[in-house]
């Protein structure tokens, strides 16, 4: 069996993930009393920025439409989302933070932002590696 790379950078990425995920999620809790889950803090960071729907969201972390749109209606009831229907389609929901998530994304981030530091002598080279991953096999890549 050939040895690649891809595959490695694949399982490190979403390990990585699931780790900053879980423990964003317990940091949160107990220091500053959110309870939110891995899951539900993964959905949020799908959302990146502005607005989107939540089959793109979907599209974007692997799950159902339906799934998304649960994960959605919950974060809106916790006060972290708002959901509107969207005009120009009628089964879609258009996705945006409330005040309250942007400020939840701004304490994710600081903390974040704390972790940098353990990256140590390799965050540059992190950096540039991310950089990479970002552009690499985009459409029309064989």
């Amino acid at each position: 069996m050939a040895d690649s790379l891809t595959l490695s950078l694949y399982h490190a990425a979403r390990g990585y993930q699931d780790r900053v995920t879980r423990r964003l999620s317990e940091v949160l809790a107990r220091a500053h009393g959110i309870a939110l889950s891995p899951a539900q803090l993964g959905f949020l960071a799908a959302l990146i920025c502005g607005e989107t729907t939540t089959s793109e969201v979907a599209r974007r972390t692997g799950v159902s439409r339906q799934a998304a749109h649960r994960q959605a209606a919950a974060l809106a009831e916790l006060g972290y989302l708002a959901l509107t229907p969207d005009p120009a389609r009628r089964n879609q929901s258009i996705v945006t933070f409330t005040g309250t998530g942007v400020r939840l994304m701004a304490l994710c981030r600081e903390i974040l932002a704390g972790w940098d530091r353990a990256l140590g002598e390799e965050a540059e080279t992190l950096a540039r590696a991310a950089a990479i991953m970002a552009t690499a096999l985009t459409e029309g890549d064989g």
